[in-house]
């Protein structure tokens, strides 16, 4: 057999060697990164381990524990976690300071609408500094983000109903109107035949609970997703992009909801800046959804730099969560200017609600002996008058 032919031979099998060393430097790669412990192999000639080739890695969407990320970190690092804990102290501070006005100048319906919604500024912050400072954080703070955002739509939806004094304050103050269902994100386009509705009672529990199935909705996919990322990692990867339409539907009936309210109230509320609260609110959703999608393909492309351990998914959440960070900063300022101007005057609510004195019948029949006193003395009075002038 000619010295050729061993030669191809004997580099075939070297290629079939190095091809399964690949494979299990993966499997290795892959477990070893469950596990927050740092990928690192014999090479073949038994020398010192080092770290497993960077194309390697890379290839694979993992998260370094808080120990290796900490040691890959500079001081570009260090700079962005300071900046990162600034910004959270300025949102909290603006919170108090706007929690403080709405608690000694709103009218007692409103204060705890008012607190609740505001909170979504700071909650997520913090949810977003934690996934900075803790890279395997990402998912838990994604899904209080979209937790507390959609909680405080529907406390937006309370507040705009406590501006009117209650569900039948408002549909009297509504009612010569009608609901009009020709409103986006659902039926915004020419061909919507949905007909207008009167105001009452069933029509606003409807509106209400086409709200209220947000945060419901968004809880149970984003619980069956955090329990599959607990299972396995890859579960989570795969079966993500298969529960987006449902959360993309509930989302879009829940703005549809509270779009209708505030066309429905635009009149009655033209005074209490509806619509800047609402845009207000919903900048923290579509900040949150339009950037991850953007970073998301980024990583699929490949786009984004890696050195190990610090892997592309690492950079995209970095910059990520950076920016919401100084969105919410921006945010929260200005809702801190929409809910620090005065409201219209709503005494006409409050004396609605103020308790009346109720008086009992013995209270009636039975004059009290003060009232027998007084009563006694003005008479005497009279007929002391009555004899004088006689």
């Amino acid at each position: 057999m000619e010295p050729s032919l061993f030669y191809k031979m004997g580099q075939s099998q070297k290629d079939s060697e190095d091809t399964d060393v690949v494979i299990v430097a993966q499997h290795v790669s892959s477990l070893m990164g469950t596990l927050g412990v740092a990928p690192r192999l014999l090479d073949l000639n038994g020398s010192s381990p080092d770290i497993i080739n960077a194309s390697i890695f890379c290839s694979i969407d993992s998260v370094p524990s808080i120990h290796e990320y900490y040691k890959a970190i500079n001081v570009a690092g260090i700079t962005l976690f300071t900046m990162g804990g600034a910004a959270v102290v300025l949102i909290l501070l603006l919170y108090v300071d706007t929690l403080r006005h709405i608690m000694r100048n709103a009218p007692p319906l409103v204060k705890t609408h008012s607190a609740f919604v505001l909170s979504v500024y700071p909650v997520v912050a913090m949810a977003t500094y934690c996934a900075i400072i803790v890279p395997r954080a990402q998912l838990l703070a994604e899904a209080v983000t979209q937790g507390v955002f959609m909680a405080s739509l529907y406390q937006l939806f309370c507040l705009l109903v406590a501006y009117c004094g209650g569900e039948a304050e408002l549909i009297r103050r509504v009612k010569p109107n009608s609901l009009n269902l020709r409103v986006g994100p659902c039926c915004c386009w020419p061909c919507c035949c949905l007909p207008q509705v009167t105001v009452n009672k069933e029509h606003v529990r409807k509106l209400r609970m086409l709200i209220l199935q947000l945060p419901v909705v968004q809880g149970l996919v984003y619980m069956i997703l955090m329990v599959m990322w607990a299972e396995e990692e890859s579960l989570y990867q795969v079966n993500y992009m298969y529960l987006q339409p449902v959360v993309v539907l509930s989302i879009l009936f829940g703005i549809w909801g509270i779009s209708m309210t505030i066309k429905m109230l635009a009149e009655v509320l033209k005074d209490h800046h509806m619509q800047g609260k609402f845009l207000v609110l919903q900048f923290v959703l579509l900040l949150a959804k339009m950037q991850g999608l953007v970073f998301r393909i980024l990583v699929w492309a490949s786009l984004l730099p890696c050195r190990p351990p610090i892997t592309p998914t690492v950079y995209a959440n970095l910059i990520y969560n950076s920016l919401m960070l100084a969105e919410m900063v921006i945010l929260g300022i200005v809702a801190r200017l929409l809910y620090r101007k005065e409201l219209p005057d709503l005494d006409f609510i409050e004396s609605r609600t103020q308790p009346q004195q109720v008086y009992a019948v013995g209270d009636v029949c039975i004059p009290s002996p003060e009232k027998i006193l007084a009563s006694q003395e003005h008479k005497s009075a009279m007929e002391q008058d009555n004899n004088n002038v006689a």
